[in-house]
């Protein structure tokens, strides 16, 4: 009776709460954002006005907000109409929800991590985002760790289970550069699937991060790359390349491939095109930006496991470093300089 009587507490306290919100009592008309005003120049700390929500959208208080080496090529060479605020995989709080939303969707007052694959805007003190990216959060993944996992973690869960259904001590070889979406690819492949990952790096500080996380051994990215893959291989190659660095390594990477395999490219840093395959081997882009628009379900579903996942212990959050939203600046030049080893956080939330 104690938990009846204490859940009914919890549903009214919920119902006054987005009553109030969505009545406008907590939020200022204004919020701080970094945007980008002018290519190749320093992101700037701006007040922006706040929008109204659309019926099935989410109004998010930002706490974090994780950035990698990709989003700073972008940050300089194109993102968005601007002056463009960037930033797409964010956790927080729900602040308002749409009049289409329903609570056992999402609340108010709930901790959530979104992925804003199409408007952006995480790098601010909120973000609108719509119902379908929005993402509740498990008890034990923190605010924190969860804007790390969902878009590296989710985008190889989807490869190794539904493109190539990784094997149990199959032998995979995954490419890992700085931007943490081939750290994320590891974790998935060694410690959910118990593959043996062969990891490729272009540094001994990456190769020793990837062995911690599971890596089976690793090799640096050189023009003897191929022989080392094979060798580890006994020269068949791997049935399974997951390529998340892009270039330089893309050209190369798809020569280690065993007949009759699979080359996934990963990274969103594509130019136009992918090297063609080798003979009797097949290769394909994964993007779960693509995903989420050819099936929305699988999309959801897919980042919902990730979660849970993470929630069970089998995965986890590997942060490089973490900086303040008026420190962005200095953030992505730690970038720049090579010091990550993988995603950055931006802490929102004062």
């Amino acid at each position: 009776m104690n938990k009846v009587l204490g859940q009914i507490v919890r549903n009214l306290f919920r119902h006054d709460l987005k009553k109030s919100l969505n009545n406008n009592n907590r939020f200022a008309s204004t919020y701080k954002a970094a945007l980008i005003a002018e290519h190749d120049k320093p992101l700037e700390i701006r007040e922006k006005k706040q929008v109204k929500l659309s019926s099935n959208q989410v109004r998010v208080q930002v706490s974090y907000c994780s950035v990698n080496s990709v989003d700073t090529y972008k940050f300089k060479h194109g993102g968005g109409e601007l002056p463009f605020i960037p930033g797409y995989e964010l956790s927080g709080e729900v602040l308002e929800v749409g009049s289409d939303v329903r609570g056992d969707r999402i609340s108010v007052g709930e901790k959530v991590v979104g992925l804003s694959l199409e408007n952006f805007g995480g790098l601010a003190e909120e973000c609108v985002l719509d119902i379908d990216d929005v993402f509740r959060l498990p008890t034990e993944v923190s605010v924190k760790d969860a804007a790390v996992l969902a878009y590296g973690h989710s985008v190889a869960l989807y490869t190794f289970s539904k493109l190539s259904n990784l094997k149990e001590n199959e032998k995979v070889v995954i490419t890992a550069g700085p931007a943490g979406l081939g750290l994320a690819a590891v974790d998935v492949a060694a410690n959910i699937y118990k593959a043996k990952v062969i990891g490729v790096v272009d540094t001994e500080e990456r190769g020793e991060l990837l062995r911690e996380r599971g890596a089976f051994t690793t090799v640096h990215f050189s023009p003897k790359l191929t022989k080392e893959v094979l060798k580890q291989t006994e020269n068949k190659g791997a049935k399974v390349v997951y390529d998340a660095a892009g270039d330089p390594m893309m050209e190369t990477i798809g020569n280690c491939v065993a007949l009759g395999g699979k080359t996934f490219y990963a990274s969103p840093f594509f130019h136009k095109t992918i090297p063609a395959p080798m003979p009797h081997t097949f290769s394909s882009i994964v993007s779960l930006k693509a995903l989420r628009t050819q099936n929305r379900n699988l999309y959801k579903t897919l980042v919902n496991d990730t979660l849970e996942l993470a929630n069970e212990d089998l995965i986890g959050a590997h942060i490089s470093a973490e900086f303040s939203l008026d420190k962005i600046n200095e953030a992505l030049k730690f970038i720049d300089d090579r010091k990550c080893t993988g995603k950055i956080l931006i802490k929102v939330e004062n």
